[in-house]
């Protein structure tokens, strides 16, 4: 058990469903566990403290130069990942007028990928304003055919009628600002980019818990607007983490997915990125999946974080065995390459 502490040390709370994980995780792949030591050591290394803060502060005070580099990082990224896993490949070729729905948009680099391999495809993006703390568009100083390219700028996670809530409490802080609109109701896209983070607050409102309503936002409105054999792509965090897992088993079981994590870019993070092939939103998995998330938002929204910072009720023990017994190897099959990544880039940086 000394690795496990070591994994756990500064996860506070750490849910039983996580250590059940990490531990049939440490106990049958060495890569892993190769990682969870190189993150260990890394815990009290100052060289690593320094980095991450530089690049915290780099992202958060961001000029015009700064701005520009992000959006050229992503668009980067949506190439490098679509060399690895055809991602952007969209039915009828490069000149279909296929649609393409980024979710978080901006500032539009994985969309400006997306149209240099589709250059007829229509985009359509909602995004969070600049004045709420989202960022700025660039995509649109390109020059793209009128109206190829549109993007609502909102608060993708007050969508309360898209997630099935058409009454919202008098009393409830943010009444007002729940949005009863449906974006892009009557149309359907082939490619769903869910790129959204949650945007730093040192106050964050504590009746609700901002990451899982911006997940569970990105997933309602994703596959209720993507295309019967779609291609969805979501940025997620640690593999090993039992809310991320949990997630993957979902999407296997209506679609085909793979795992992509950047060779250079962010390769020290614990971030990657789902590429689900071939959804099927209308399958009785897909619907379940759904209703979960519709649930999970609802709580997260109205009933605000549990103890632990997640409104997300705690699995069964039997459950995660389950999910373990019936998707830990091919979990790991998965995983194996982004952790490898990660671990090498922890060692040539000499953060660990």
């Amino acid at each position: 058990m000394e690795l496990l502490d070591h994994a756990t040390r500064n996860e506070a709370q750490i849910s039983r469903p996580n250590l059940i994980l990490k531990q049939f995780l440490l106990e049958n792949e060495p890569v892993f566990v190769q990682l969870t030591e190189l993150k260990a050591k890394g815990w009290g290394n100052p060289e690593a403290t320094t980095l991450f803060q530089k690049r915290r502060q780099q992202a958060d005070n961001a000029g015009p130069d700064g701005r520009r580099r992000m959006f050229e990082m992503m668009e980067q990224i949506g190439e490098e990942m679509h060399l690895m896993t055809k991602a952007l490949l969209l039915p009828g070729g490069p000149h279909h007028e296929a649609g393409i729905l980024d979710l978080c948009m901006a500032p539009g680099g994985f969309a400006a990928a997306a149209l240099k391999r589709n250059a007829r495809a229509k985009i359509r993006g909602i995004s969070l304003p600049v004045a709420c703390g989202g960022h700025e568009m660039l995509l649109e100083e390109r020059s793209w055919s009128p109206g190829q390219v549109q993007c609502q700028f909102l608060d993708i996670t007050m969508l309360a009628t898209e997630f099935g809530v058409s009454s919202i409490p008098e009393s409830h802080p943010e009444q007002s600002s729940f949005l009863a609109n449906r974006p892009y109701l009557d149309e359907s896209f082939q490619l769903v980019f869910c790129g959204g983070t949650i945007v730093r607050n040192p106050n964050p409102p504590k009746y609700r818990s901002e990451a899982l309503r911006l997940r569970t936002s990105q997933l309602i409105l994703a596959l209720q607007r993507i295309a019967i054999g779609g291609t969805l792509v979501m940025l997620l965090h640690k593999a090993d983490a039992w809310d991320t897992a949990l997630l993957l088993y979902q999407f296997s079981q209506f679609s085909a997915i793979q795992l992509f994590k950047p060779e250079k870019k962010h390769n020290v993070k614990n971030t990657f990125y789902l590429v689900a092939k071939n959804v099927q939103p209308g399958c009785q998995a897909a619907k379940a999946a759904v209703a979960g998330w519709k649930e999970a938002w609802l709580l997260a929204t109205f009933e605000g974080p549990e103890e632990d910072g997640d409104a997300v009720a705690h699995e069964d023990d039997a459950v995660v065995q389950q999910v373990i017994d019936e998707f830990g190897s091919k979990l790991v099959e998965l995983a194996r390459p982004i952790w490898k990544i990660q671990s090498d880039a922890l060692i040539s940086k000499g953060i660990a």
